[in-house]
């Protein structure tokens, strides 16, 4: 009887696996996600080695074109950059990671910049819904990757109405690109003045992790 619950213990735990060894990312996947880790924690020399090695497997891959444009563009070198927008536009012209890469070029010029002090601006003083409008008028759409995602999100949520949509915005992003103690502190915040109580634990364990989140876990967590 022993043998017989233990092999049906094994044969649910096997199964139990089976999706879990199916859903396995790939190399390419696994590389992006450290690209995405070096730039959400400031880790360029990350960045650097993940994109070396995603240029050689999948060099046309739009993902990666996109975070070579945006390494250009940390740099500095807008010509750089500039080349990958327009290889992008014919790899992938209507892909998300094109649409984010224009928005985010947009970003770097003086019209961009000013549009997005006027959209910082609303959002601090208490005028959240024309922030909003302020951002997707400028975002057309399509809000870049990062910090600035982050920034609109968190923005968004301030909106009664569309606080769950900005919350499960703010979750995929983090399940995107962990390590943003930011990102994280705002989320666990939010999850818990919505009663998400069970999800916020769940974040601050995350941050927990880190030596960078440690801190700001534990001010919520005793605050």
């Amino acid at each position: 009887m022993r043998k017989f619950t233990l092999n049906i213990f094994t044969l649910s735990l096997g199964l139990a696996v089976m999706p879990m060894v199916e859903a396995a990312p790939t190399a390419q996947q696994q590389l992006l996600e450290q690209v995405r880790l070096g730039e959400a924690t400031h880790r360029e020399d990350l960045v650097q080695q993940s994109l070396y090695r995603l240029e050689l497997i999948d060099p046309n891959n739009p993902d990666v074109v996109a975070a070579r444009f945006r390494s250009l563009l940390r740099q500095g070198d807008i010509d750089g950059a500039q080349k990958q927008l327009d290889r992008l536009s014919q790899l992938a012209p209507s892909s998300n990671a094109y649409k984010s890469s224009r928005t985010t070029m947009l970003l770097s010029t003086p019209d961009g910049r000013q549009a997005l002090q006027q959209a910082r601006l609303q959002a601090t003083t208490g005028h959240a819904e024309e922030a909003v409008a302020s951002y997707n008028k400028l975002f057309n759409g399509a809000p870049p990757e990062g910090d600035i995602a982050v920034e609109y999100w968190s923005t968004v949520a301030k909106i009664p109405a569309r606080r769950g949509e900005a919350i499960n915005q703010l979750k995929r992003i983090n399940a995107d690109t962990p390590g943003n103690t930011g990102l994280q502190n705002n989320l666990a915040l939010l999850l818990f003045s919505s009663d998400r109580r069970d999800e916020g634990f769940a974040v601050l364990e995350q941050m927990a992790k880190s030596n960078a989140g440690r801190e700001g876990a534990s001010k919520i967590w005793y605050g």
